[in-house]
């Protein structure tokens, strides 16, 4: 299983590497729009549609990686106040519900494809089904993710996925450390 969970790592690392270019080529063209709007006075009208659609293709691949890192929001008051096998339970619940989701999301996102495919967009006339297409992606990204987080509940006997957890540990081992 540790392999697997490694695996989907390395996709996880090369899905930031293109969230992260993602972002960069979007802050390019956002500088480049506001300069050739307001400067030149000659608007590339392109360069603000495909931001836009890189913005969206970025949150759901975003998205995606949050979820393995625990760094979604999340409402922990309840997952805190019980112990930690009936908190694993219940964190394992939560992912299987947010697996059920994801795949009406993939479906339902796959089945809207061949409607927006006959759409272009209006600056750079492609077809819409590559702007929708980000919700499928994302949706499967989400549900690989969901399943190593499951794995490594699984087979790890302690995973803390809150940041308060996480705080609380922190500050436990420094005054351990001031005790000693």
């Amino acid at each position: 299983m540790k392999a697997i969970i490694k695996g989907f790592d390395v996709v996880n690392k090369l899905v930031g590497y293109i969230v992260g270019t993602m972002l960069m080529v979007m802050s390019v063209l956002v500088i480049v729009q506001i300069i050739s709007r307001f400067v030149v006075d000659v608007p590339i009208h392109w360069t603000e549609e495909l931001a836009r659609y890189l913005m969206i293709y970025t949150v759901f691949l975003g998205a995606a990686l949050a979820l393995r890192h625990h760094k979604l929001i999340a409402v922990e008051v309840l997952a805190e106040t019980i112990k930690p096998k009936p908190r694993k339970i219940l964190k394992i619940a939560v992912m299987l519900i947010t697996i059920v989701f994801m795949v009406i999301l993939t479906v339902k996102g796959f089945e809207m494809m061949p409607i927006v495919s006959k759409q272009t967009s209006s600056a750079m006339g492609m077809p819409m089904s590559m702007a929708y297409m980000a919700i499928p992606i994302g949706a499967i990204l989400m549900i690989m993710n969901a399943i190593v987080v499951i794995m490594e509940f699984l087979t790890n006997e302690h995973v803390e996925t809150s940041e308060a957890a996480r705080e609380l540990k922190a500050i436990e081992q420094q005054e351990k450390g001031e005790q000693l």
